[in-house]
């Protein structure tokens, strides 16, 4: 009796053990990051990463052609603007998005053919299709008059 005892204690205590390590063994996760990048990584990325410490200006005068039709866009200071295209003026304001080279254009009452711009540098400005792509002929470019 004693044997069959100590036989079932034995047997649930291999059984909690087994069940102990399965147990901390599944809520182990593997890590799966990346190594660190190396010092020639980082040397490679600071000389080959196309950064401009250059601030934005936003205000000034554009013009440029845009489905090879004139237009011309005057932002303003207080986040306001005025867009000729078409024979037809658009006002309304201009907000900055992401980290101030994206650009969105709302009007009050008119509806615009595109509504996003990309700042290539303080020269130029790039229009974007509806879906957020430039023009795949690269076209569509607004530059800065003087």
């Amino acid at each position: 009796m004693l044997k069959n005892k100590l036989t079932a204690s034995l047997f649930v205590g291999l059984i909690s053990v087994y069940c102990l390590l399965f147990v901390q063994c599944k809520d182990r996760q593997e890590d799966k990051s990346s190594p660190g990048m190396s010092h020639e990584d980082v040397v490679s990325l600071e000389q080959n990463s196309v950064f401009s410490y250059e601030s934005f200006v936003y205000e000034g005068n554009f013009e440029g052609l845009y489905e090879n039709e004139k237009l011309v866009l005057v932002l303003k200071k207080n986040g306001r603007y005025v867009l000729g295209y078409r024979g037809k003026e658009y006002k309304g304001e201009w907000t900055k998005k992401d980290d101030g080279s994206l650009m969105e254009l709302d009007a009050k009452k008119h509806r615009l053919p595109f509504q996003f711009f990309k700042w290539s540098d303080n020269t130029e400005i790039m229009i974007l299709n509806p879906d957020g792509m430039a023009d795949e002929n690269g076209e569509n470019y607004l530059t800065r008059l003087k």
